[in-house]
């Protein structure tokens, strides 16, 4: 049986064919790439399947999206730290890039960013049930007010369902299950599915997408989205990898995957939000190549010029950044790209993980956690073209020096003790493929990633500081 697994994305339209045996081993058979043609994407779709398979050949398909730059959502809660951060962390997971995230009421300078940055989805929550229904009801009349093309998802406090929905009438609103009904009951499926049932229905219209799906009789998947499901997959299918920290980098985003199961801890009290087993997290600022320039400044925040003049490095963040596909040439650029990838790695990490600190209490000292602690976690996975091409690369040496934030708070990041590279950058084909084959993809996976260890000593000796 022949698989083939295409993934468009915003740069390069990838592929590969797969045999399935009947033992269910899954091999690799070919790939073939294209530039993604933006005009029409079904163009380079075609050219890759075309590479693929022949015209007769019989075949399965599966294949994502992240083209026209991804699913961008606006989150808007109530509480910061808890239905604000899960309507973020219901976007994330769900397979989007979060432009923005908005607390209590939206102010007119709020508006304004949201008429500017034109996400596709607002996905507006606010208030456990039975809770607060004034600022969701308040937020969507300020959304109705906007000239504003967005579909909204409202996912709030379901006391404020029928306001809402007279509110936003003539907008594209759904209505779903509140993504927090209490404070300990976290519920982001129903607005997950809604938030995809978007991106098939009205995201992929235009640009050919819609061709594609009249073509094949198959519908696209978000390219987070797959992989986020692919780390669940390789938890359930490949338990020998155990806990582990994914980072996915491209030359726009950084995206962290991790699986962990939280534990209590005793004499630690946790705050916020119960974190998921599987989390995901977007760093839009954080790349190799168009986000170039903001890693840049990150690395001389971090660093200061204690690694290069970081003057030279910003001038080639800038020269990265007007030309994408530039590959390092001299050994010089090399090192700026081992810089760059390094604090992308590890500010995202830092950006992904929780913080703890001690209070003192009548009772004694206790530890006050927030966020997601993986100081246990030892095994990383790296993909995306840089750390799936660079052998002399490993998160290890960045990893190992991220300490205090600058509120003098313990940062909750792993220690990689065994980094697996995707040499072949396949993992995003292999995450379409586990849709229709989980058990199979995880298994070709396992067999794929490839152990790296460091080659060369720390950078740097200096700790880095986690804003």
């Amino acid at each position: 049986m022949t698989i083939v697994s295409i993934d468009i994305g915003s740069t390069w339209t990838k592929g590969a064919a797969f045999s399935l045996s009947s033992d269910g081993t899954l091999a690799l058979l070919n790939r073939a790439s294209h530039p993604t043609t933006v005009h029409d994407l079904s163009e380079g779709f075609s050219r890759v399947l075309g590479g693929l398979v022949g015209h007769d050949d019989e075949f399965e398909l599966f294949y994502s999206s992240s083209a026209k730059g991804g699913l961008a959502v606006a989150a808007v809660g109530l509480v910061p730290e808890l239905t604000s951060e899960m309507a973020k962390m219901t976007a994330c997971s769900s397979g989007a890039k979060v432009t923005q995230t908005f607390a209590y009421e939206l102010s007119d300078d709020d508006v304004s960013s949201l008429m500017l940055s034109a996400p596709d989805i607002i996905l507006l929550t606010g208030g456990s049930d039975g809770g607060n229904s004034f600022y969701p009801v308040r937020n969507a009349g300020r959304i109705a007010g906007a000239d504003l093309a967005a579909a909204i998802v409202f996912a709030g406090n379901r006391s404020a369902k029928d306001a809402v929905a007279r509110i936003l009438q003539g907008k594209h609103l759904v209505c779903t299950e509140n993504v927090l009904p209490a404070l300990d009951s976290p519920n982001p499926e129903p607005a997950r599915a809604a938030i995809r049932d978007i991106f098939l229905t009205r995201i992929t219209s235009g640009k050919g997408l819609d061709r594609i799906v009249a073509d094949t009789g198959r519908e696209p998947c978000p390219t987070p989205y797959a992989l986020y499901e692919f780390c669940q997959s390789l938890a359930a299918h490949a338990p020998e990898l155990g806990e582990f920290l994914l980072v996915d980098m491209g030359g726009a985003t950084t995206d962290v995957y991790s699986v962990h199961n939280q534990a209590p801890t005793p004499g630690t009290v946790h705050r916020g939000l119960p974190e998921p087993r599987l989390k995901r997290s977007v760093e839009g600022d954080l790349g190799m190549r168009v986000s170039a320039i903001t890693a840049a400044e990150a690395a001389r925040e971090a660093l200061g010029s204690v690694e290069c003049a970081i003057s030279d490095l910003a001038s080639y963040a800038a020269k990265v950044k007007a030309a994408p596909e530039h590959l390092a040439g001299s050994v010089e650029e090399q090192h700026f790209d081992e810089l760059l990838a390094g604090i992308n790695v590890a500010t995202s990490v830092m950006r992904h993980v929780g913080r703890a600190h001690e209070v003192a209490t009548a009772d004694g000292v206790v530890t006050v956690q927030t966020g997601r602690d993986l100081s246990s976690v030892r095994t990383i996975i790296g993909t995306g073209g840089y750390l799936s091409h660079t052998r002399e690369f490993s998160p290890a040496i960045w990893l190992s020096q991220i300490g205090v934030d600058r509120h003098g708070k313990r940062v909750l990041s792993p220690r990689c003790e065994r980094y697996l590279r995707d040499p072949m950058n396949i993992l995003p084909l292999l995450a379409n493929v586990s849709r229709g084959f989980p058990g199979a993809a995880a298994r070709a996976a396992v067999n794929l990633l490839t152990p790296n260890q460091p080659s060369k000593p720390p950078l740097t000796t200096k700790v880095l500081l986690a804003q």
